[in-house]
């Protein structure tokens, strides 16, 4: 279900992390609201937590980071939220060629595609509007409708193509950008 919450597709620099998230959760509540759902604060922490992310994360790593402090939240309702997050459009799910879920926020940020190095693991984002082109073509030919696309690639990034002695798998480069 493609989400009629905010995701312009265009990243907004000027805006703050704390404008973001609020924005963000006015909308989640929304969403909680029209599905039925409780509005609560751990699910703020979580929006929060997620959207403040620079990486492709996992479930775990969140919950991990949410385990402890002031802001602890469960395990339990931090995969939950999750779940709620990636049905309101607000997070994308992707998976490594390992099956590993991870994810991604959309809110506030520019669509792009992502090539995972199998070695490394990392995740490279790129943006390429030939591309773009090229899937509003084939969908216009073939009467179809698009709701969304995710384009992932797997292969070898360029340091570990270069050099495979000298990264183990899972040791990755940090992030990555096209």
């Amino acid at each position: 279900m493609e989400s009629q919450y905010e995701n312009s597709g265009v990243a907004n620099p000027e805006a703050t992390p704390e404008a973001l998230c609020e924005r963000a959760w006015e909308q989640f509540r929304t969403f909680l609201r029209q599905q039925g759902h409780r509005i609560t604060e751990p699910r703020r922490i979580v929006l929060e937590r997620a959207l403040l992310r620079e990486d492709h994360f996992r479930a775990d790593d969140l919950a991990a980071d949410l385990a402890t402090g002031s802001g602890r939240v469960s395990r339990g309702t931090v995969y939950r939220t999750l779940a709620l997050l990636v049905e309101a459009g607000m997070l994308r799910e992707i998976r490594d060629s390992d099956t590993h879920v991870h994810y991604e926020p959309l809110f506030g940020r520019s669509h792009h595609e992502h090539l995972i190095c199998d070695r490394c693991k990392r995740f490279l984002e790129f943006t390429d509007a030939a591309l773009e082109a090229q899937i509003a073509l084939a969908c216009e030919r073939s009467g179809f409708t698009q709701r969304v696309h995710h384009v992932t690639i797997f292969g070898l990034c360029a340091q570990c193509a270069a050099s495979p002695e000298n990264i183990k798998p899972g040791e990755g480069h940090g992030l990555g950008q096209l």
